[in-house]
């Protein structure tokens, strides 16, 4: 899977590339909204993985602006902040799916192969 990772701590960013690249997949990283926001529009992805809490724009916004611009590519949040009410918040932003910081390898792959659509087709 080609995958863009917008995310401004560089060790998030690092676990991201050090779990999914020897797997195969390809990891592009942004490291603020505005950037992501534009590189998603710009090159095909197969996920998207936003930080909310990102230095410029936060990943809710930039969410909803990818999904007001028609993008269909799915979109994960990646926050530390999981209570009810921001789950929702999340949801109504247009995520496909959440991930929790701080991340777990073995949850980041699980959440990949259930986007990966070559995973499911063979």
């Amino acid at each position: 899977m080609r995958i863009l990772h917008v995310e401004d701590d560089v060790l998030n960013a690092e676990l991201f590339r050090a779990v999914l690249e020897p797997e195969g997949h390809t990891v592009a990283l942004e490291t603020s909204g505005a950037a992501g926001r534009a590189r998603a529009l710009a090159e095909p992805f197969d996920l998207i993985a936003l930080d909310i809490r990102l230095p410029d724009l936060r990943g809710d916004a930039v969410c909803r602006q990818l999904r007001a611009a028609g993008l269909l590519t799915p979109i994960v949040a990646v926050t530390a902040s999981a209570m009810p009410d921001q789950l929702a918040a999340m949801r109504d932003a247009g995520f496909d799916d959440l991930l929790t910081k701080p991340l777990e390898p073995a949850t980041l792959r699980a959440l990949i192969r259930r986007f990966d659509k070559a995973s499911t087709t063979q």
